[in-house]
């Protein structure tokens, strides 16, 4: 039996003629779907607001993006709109062994097989105590360092091109 495409919807069937549904994508239009939002993670204090865009390689906006960021305080995940646009309010980190204090973002498209993952570095703390941004060239720790504005911090986020942000690996996904 040999399917052939027709409206990319639907495929018909050689054998039989017949209209046959075909699935839909994983991910599809609605990537929201089901998907719980909570861009907001309530502190009491220490709350650090980011703000930012998520642009494709050409500098323009990658609409339906989540952005997500895990602590033990809470989860906070966004969706970008059409303007590419997030934020999210979370509780700004300790500081971990060896580490400076940072965000671990998680930024999903249905466009990606694989999350992308990088780290949101703080502008007002001592990054080069960091075990992991030491190793980054100066072009790589940029990409990965938030600006300071008018009410927290603004992170725009690259997904390729000459802007790329540093991504890392995902422990347990690309099998490291």
């Amino acid at each position: 039996m040999t399917t052939t495409a027709d409206d990319g919807n639907r495929a018909v069937t050689s054998a039989t003629d017949q209209l046959v549904r075909t699935p839909r994508t994983i991910l599809g239009p609605y990537f929201t779907l089901g998907m719980p939002l909570r861009s907001a993670v309530v502190p009491a204090d220490g709350r650090a607001t980011v703000t930012g865009r998520v642009l494709d390689g050409l500098g323009g906006p990658a609409p339906m993006t989540m952005v997500e960021t895990n602590q033990p305080e809470g989860w906070t995940r966004s969706f970008t709109g059409m303007d590419g646009a997030y934020a999210i309010t979370t509780v700004k980190p300790e500081a971990p062994s060896g580490r400076a204090p940072h965000l671990t973002l998680k930024i999903v498209t249905a466009a990606m097989i694989r999350p992308a993952v990088t780290c949101l570095y703080f502008p007002d703390e001592a990054n080069d105590t960091d075990e992991l941004f030491v190793r980054l060239s100066p072009e790589q720790g940029a990409t990965m360092l938030a600006r300071t504005v008018e009410g927290g911090y603004e992170f725009n986020i690259h997904l390729s091109g000459e802007s790329e942000t540093t991504f890392l690996g995902w422990p347990g996904l690309l099998g490291e």
